[in-house]
């Protein structure tokens, strides 16, 4: 299986040539947020990275394990990857059996969308993309998912890995926007 974070650097690379581009993976399966913050001075902040591609929600959803006390938790990791000049992602649960016959899955789309906004970081809707493949173009959960119904093969990772490619270089090339006041001019009137 062709791993996603291959596929992403493969994906950025086309997008920024002549780049050096490094991906990372550095999560682990099972892990929630507080598991995460653990580990995450050693696995996330000493690699130093530009860009922090953070994954979550989906182990604390298929759990039945609240999110909406994490909010703390996930400003310190957002504070702490600011500190070192990172961006942030937040990538949402991925639409598939094992999440999305959860009732809160709803409320967990929400909350980390609510999360990313009021922090202030960008959001890769994942959730949404993978439900447009079956809703939309009526793909079936096989065409994407493996048969464990809850993680992605290796179509709808290099799927994921061009959308968020596309996202990732679409915002680099964006104008930096000041919310600076322009100087009054002034205007002579004559009688």
């Amino acid at each position: 299986m062709a791993s996603y974070p291959s596929q992403l650097a493969l994906e950025l690379q086309r997008h920024f040539p002549g780049h050096a581009i490094t991906v990372l993976n550095r999560g682990v399966n099972g892990e929630e947020v507080p598991d995460m913050l653990k580990r995450f001075d050693s696995a996330v902040i000493a690699a130093k990275p530009d860009l922090l591609l953070w994954q979550l929600g989906t182990n604390s959803l298929i759990r039945d394990h609240a999110m909406n006390d994490r909010g703390p938790s996930i400003r310190e990791g957002v504070d702490r990857a600011r500190a070192i000049g990172a961006d942030v992602v937040l990538i949402d649960p991925q639409f598939a059996p094992k999440v999305i016959v959860k009732p809160l899955a709803g409320q967990m789309i929400d909350f980390i969308a609510a999360t990313a906004k009021r922090e202030d970081v960008a959001l890769f809707r994942r959730f949404e993309v993978m439900k447009e493949w079956t809703e939309v173009e009526h793909l079936p959960f096989n065409s994407f998912v493996i048969a464990d119904g809850l993680h992605m093969n290796d179509w709808g990772y290099a799927c994921m890995a061009k959308g968020l490619g596309m996202a990732i270089a679409e915002a680099a090339q964006r104008p930096i926007v000041s919310a600076k006041a322009a100087p009054m001019q002034s205007w002579d009137y004559a009688d």
